[in-house]
């Protein structure tokens, strides 16, 4: 179980994703660890990807996970799967097959950092990702790292 300050913030946190991700939606709400947000975001060229923030135990003390569901694998310009951590991708290593987005560096995280922020950073990591696959520049063209 989440404790009583986890909990409150859970709480504030659905109500800020109702209002900005409606589609976005909690599951495992009430169990630590396991809780996690899922849903369809779609970008503005219309392309619609299922994406999956994974709530830590020790959450907000430490960053979410955010994963692509669907489709089930990402690939780059090159025709390459996006299941390895790069730098020039901003991506993880995958979990489960799936491409990780590193929407956050973990050492820059703090706990006032909210699940909404993780949503507009993967909504932007999208935008870009699509970029990418356009005109085959790297996604590090689009997103560059400012230390976060």
């Amino acid at each position: 179980m989440w404790n009583s300050g986890q909990q409150q913030r859970l709480m504030q946190e659905r109500m800020i994703l109702a209002q900005y991700f409606p589609t976005l939606a909690w599951y495992n709400p009430v169990v630590r660890g396991s809780t996690y947000v899922e849903g369809v975001l779609t970008t503005n060229g219309g392309g619609r990807y299922q994406v999956r923030i994974m709530l830590p135990a020790q959450y907000p003390n430490d960053c979410p996970d955010m994963l692509v569901m669907q489709p089930a694998l990402l690939w780059d310009a090159g025709g390459r799967p996006m299941v390895t951590a790069s730098a020039e991708n901003h991506t993880l290593e995958a979990i489960g097959g799936h491409t990780r987005i590193c929407h956050y560096n973990p050492r820059f995280w703090t706990p006032q950092n909210t699940i909404y922020l993780v949503a507009l950073k993967g909504r932007i990591w999208l935008e870009a990702y699509e970029a990418h696959r356009r005109s085959g520049r790297p996604l590090d063209d689009f997103l560059p790292h400012m230390g976060s």
